[in-house]
């Protein structure tokens, strides 16, 4: 603090400039530099000008460059004031419009310099481009929403051509959208190593859910699967596909292998049905 009022030869609280501190950092900096008890002088000069701002601007003193205001910013204003005082919209729903109308506008400048320019493929483009770098369909229907309400204010106001609003759709939302596709993998593990046990069930089911797991078959699949399906030799089996259809083959994993092996060895009933997976009682026959 003593050496930034000494350099920027402050007698008292006065306007200070950012080129001026940034002066001052370059000569703070040689200054370390020439100091042989100064053991690293790297960050000497972003130092000082870190403390000098913190410092400065909390005495209200630092003089920042003034930001640029977007282009469209009266537009956004005047829509603002519009969903709060004429629609009397929550004041969540209005910060959320204001600033996705804002998002897409300052996009939009770079491209066109009038919103008399704009075209519904613009506001296509918009929600394909953040669709293709990571909004999720919720996102872009919050998106799609705020933007009709913005073009619906901006053609009455003859900013822009009409049925612009009219024209953007929002994507389709599901019911179960937001659920996982699937249990995570220690969520899994969990559930196998809880099979436990020598049982016939327990035996079966450690066999099921490996094949369920490890390869995402469906339960016609594993149902269907025949003893003779299991190449031992070569450790690889074949699978009837019942969705997509066809005959695909697999390399068979060892620990699917031990686990088909221990149920075929200590718990599948001696039958003369060849289906891998049998019922626990008689009559035997295929699960599923």
């Amino acid at each position: 603090m003593l050496n930034v009022i000494r350099l920027l030869r402050l007698t008292g609280l006065r306007d200070v400039s950012i080129d001026e501190i940034e002066n001052a950092a370059r000569r703070w900096a040689r200054h370390q530099r020439s100091n042989p008890n100064v053991r690293s002088s790297k960050h000497s000069a972003s130092f000082f000008v870190y403390v000098a701002k913190k410092w400065l601007r909390f005495a209200g003193v630092l003089k920042e460059a003034a930001t640029r205001r977007p282009q469209f910013a009266d537009e956004v204003d005047e829509f603002t004031r519009w969903m709060t005082e004429e629609k009397g919209m929550a004041a969540l729903t209005v910060r959320s419009h204001q600033v996705k109308t804002a998002q897409f506008l300052n996009w939009f400048s770079e491209r066109r310099c009038s919103l008399a320019a704009v075209r519904l493929r613009d506001v296509d483009n918009f929600l394909i481009f953040k669709g293709m770098n990571g909004w999720s369909r919720r996102s872009a229907r919050g998106y799609a929403d705020a933007l009709r309400a913005f073009f619906r204010y901006a053609e009455q106001r003859i900013w822009c051509k009409p049925g612009i609003a009219e024209g953007i759709m929002s994507p389709k939302l599901y019911v179960h959208e937001g659920l996982p596709e699937g249990p995570h993998w220690k969520d899994v593990q969990r559930l196998v190593e809880g099979v436990k046990g020598n049982s016939t069930v327990a035996l079966r089911a450690r066999a099921v859910l490996l094949l369920l797991a490890v390869y995402g078959l469906r339960s016609g699949e594993i149902s269907r699967l025949l003893l003779s399906d299991f190449d031992w030799r070569l450790e690889t089996f074949t699978v009837n596909h019942s969705k997509r259809g066809g005959v695909q083959k697999y390399p068979l994993q060892r620990e699917v292998g031990d686990a088909i092996l221990e149920y075929v060895r200590k718990a599948r009933p001696r039958t003369s049905c060849r289906n891998l997976f049998l019922t626990l009682h008689p009559p035997y026959r295929s699960i599923g």
